[in-house]
This record gives C-alpha cells, sequence and structure tokens, in this order.
C-alpha cells in the first residue's frame, strides 16, 4: 500500500511539473526593460534580492564585474530579437542607478528597481545578480574543481515594485555518473567552463519565462 502512494504522490509532482505556463496569473505586460547584472556586494553573506529568490543560494564573495558582465552579454544575447523587451546599456544603466539611489535614500531594492522602469517608460524591469561564478580547474575531460554558477532574476513591476516573477539557478557540475538527469543540462560528456554552464543556466531559467514572447494584440 505504502508504495502504491508513494507511486501516486510521483506521478502528481510529475503532472504538475509538466503543465503549460498559465499566463492567466501574471499581469498584462506590454514592455519590460532588462538591466545589466550585478555581482554580489563583497563581504555580503546575504541580501533582500537573494532572500526573495532562494534564500539557501551561499554567495561567493569574489564575484568578478568581469563575470556579471559575462552574464549581461548572454542574457541579451538571449533576449536580442525580442521587440517588447529593451535592454538597458551599462552606461545608461550606472546613471539610472545613481539617479534614483540620490533621491530615494534607505528605499528597498524593489522601489528602486521600480522607480528606474518609471524612468524607462516600462511596464516591468528584469534585474539579475551573480551569486558565484567560479571557473573549473582542469581540462574537459578532467577536473580538479568542477564550474559552480549561481544567479538569480526578478522581475518587477512599474510603478508599485512589486516582484511578480523569480528564477534562479545553482549549479556545481557533478559527474554524469552521480547524475544522469543533469544531461540535458551539461548538454555533453565533459567537464564545462563557468561561460558555459551560465549559457545552459540562463537558458534553463528563461524557459520559463512568462512573458519571452511579445504580448498578443
Amino acid at each position: 500500500m505504502k508504495r502504491i502512494l508513494i507511486f501516486l504522490l510521483m506521478g502528481l509532482v510529475l503532472f504538475s511539473c509538466a503543465r503549460p505556463k498559465d499566463l492567466s496569473i501574471y499581469p498584462p505586460i506590454k514592455k519590460i526593460a532588462v538591466l545589466p547584472f550585478e555581482p554580489v556586494c563583497p563581504g555580503q553573506k546575504e541580501d533582500e534580492i537573494t532572500c526573495a529568490f532562494a534564500g539557501k543560494i551561499t554567495p561567493d564573495n569574489q564575484v568578478s564585474v568581469e563575470a556579471a558582465q559575462k552574464l549581461t552579454e548572454l542574457l541579451y544575447q538571449y533576449l536580442a530579437d525580442k521587440p517588447h523587451i529593451y535592454l538597458v546599456p551599462e552606461n545608461q544603466a550606472l546613471s539610472l542607478w545613481a539617479e534614483v539611489l540620490s533621491l530615494h535614500t534607505g528605499a528597498s531594492a524593489y522601489k528602486l528597481i521600480a522607480e528606474i522602469g518609471k524612468r524607462l517608460g516600462v511596464d516591468a524591469v528584469l534585474y539579475g545578480k551573480v551569486f558565484r561564478f567560479r571557473e573549473r580547474e582542469g581540462t574537459a575531460f578532467s577536473v580538479v574543481k568542477p564550474a559552480s554558477v549561481a544567479f538569480a532574476l526578478i522581475l518587477v513591476k512599474v510603478p508599485e515594485g512589486k516582484v511578480i516573477w523569480r528564477g534562479w539557478f545553482d549549479e556545481t557540475q557533478k559527474p554524469l555518473s552521480e547524475n544522469i538527469l543533469k544531461i540535458k543540462l551539461y548538454g555533453k560528456i565533459r567537464w564545462l567552463t563557468a561561460e558555459e554552464l551560465a549559457e545552459r543556466g540562463l537558458k534553463q531559467v528563461l524557459a520559463k519565462f512568462p512573458y519571452l514572447n511579445p504580448p498578443k494584440e
């Protein structure tokens, strides 16, 4: 009897995971701005954005600006052909951050992001943060330490500053012999670089993004 119940529960879980995205639970959004990724702050253990995603991501306090820029480049390439999405250039993003920070001292991260969205004239802002971007130590066929990447994305509605979607990726590559279910993520039987792992992670996360395609008229 116990085995039957276990199989029934597994079936329910698989069914729920297989259901298509229900767009009716999300508010209508016509225009989205995407900000460049930001690295976790030095010495930072946990912050509002971390808690908004998974709450258990272990940050790497040595995430470089270059790592954030690489993830931004991958994200922008993935979204480049979307007419309803505006990819904010880094210089413009820096200027906007400086402006809202000077005018809204002590405001929450969500409030600041919403303020940026108001200045850009969009309905929502997609914001990302990099918590870990560790390169593999070794080669594609033999490693001392595998690549490890963790990042998070949130979609903040304008002007409310309300989070309407969250996505995160937290992966340290393991041998396929330990987890054969990861073959789709890893792609090949070899050790990935951090950039390759991040690229696969972004595709995995954005596959669940409810506003990936333009809104229907």
